[in-house]
């Protein structure tokens, strides 16, 4: 490992940062715009030089995380440049208090790893966090994310999903709520039959799925009407059916219904 370009990247990523906090002269669309010709660097770099992808993949992450932080009032921002060209996801609550940002780093391979940075509004203020699950995490880009008001609180339902390789995929619903100055990640607001849970994740063959249109492809669903999540049944070779595991919110948990 070559430590002397490691402390130069370093220490050019510690000077660009400090450049590119902007002040709020600059508007949200002239940074996603340079923010989005920042990320497709990383592509020429993705097949051979791995240095130079996680240099510029880890740029791309410093910079949006320093300036969303810096900046609380991105929070309504569009951001239209950074979402029409994919490089991120931004799914945002409809009470307007709760977005996820969801980007691929590029450096997994076929399995891909996502980086996500949450900010919500808490207290009066508008508040970032980052959840480190640990090194075997791959992430979530999330897709979508939904509201629900029930047991005197807000709870915030995030859907995405992930890749584990060419072949292998994954989705996951997970429930968020804000306590205080922060996100709780560990609501348990599922019941299953191994007991209550914050989330469900399922693994298929995307494969299985390849031929339908949607891109990202979504198989787990929310019902906001009915209050309902529905799980795709998955058989055991990862091929996705057609069929749903549905859990419906009851007042306090969501529990599955019969079929």
């Amino acid at each position: 490992m070559n430590y002397k370009l490691i402390r130069i990247c370093l220490t050019l990523i510690l000077s660009l940062v400090g450049q590119f906090s902007y002040g709020q002269t600059n508007s949200c669309e002239k940074v996603g715009k340079d923010l989005t010709k920042l990320y497709k660097k990383i592509f020429p770099f993705y097949y051979g030089d791995y240095d130079s992808l996680s240099f510029y993949s880890h740029l791309f992450s410093t910079k949006l995380t320093a300036y969303i932080k810096n900046n609380p009032s991105t929070i309504d921002c569009k951001f239209k440049s950074l979402t029409d060209s994919n490089t991120c996801s931004i799914v945002t609550s409809a009470d307007n208090s709760f977005r996820i940002y969801s980007w691929d780093t590029w450096t997994g391979g076929t399995m891909h790893n996502y980086k996500n940075l949450f900010q919500f509004k808490s207290e009066g203020k508008v508040r970032t966090l980052t959840f480190d699950y640990g090194e075997a995490d791959m992430g979530t880009y999330f897709t979508d994310v939904f509201s629900l008001k029930a047991n005197g609180k807000i709870y915030y339902l995030g859907v995405g999903g992930g890749s584990e390789s060419s072949k292998y995929a994954y989705e996951v619903i997970r429930a968020y709520s804000i306590t205080d100055s922060t996100i709780d990640n560990s609501v348990k607001l599922i019941k299953t039959e191994s007991g209550l849970q914050n989330s469900i994740l399922v693994e298929y063959d995307f494969f299985s799925v390849v031929d339908r249109p949607d891109r990202p492809i979504k198989l787990i669903k929310y019902d906001a009407d009915k209050k309902t999540i529905y799980i795709p049944i998955v058989w055991e070779n990862g091929k996705v059916t057609n069929k749903f595991i549905r859990y419906q919110f009851t007042g306090q948990y969501f529990e599955k219904l019969s079929q």
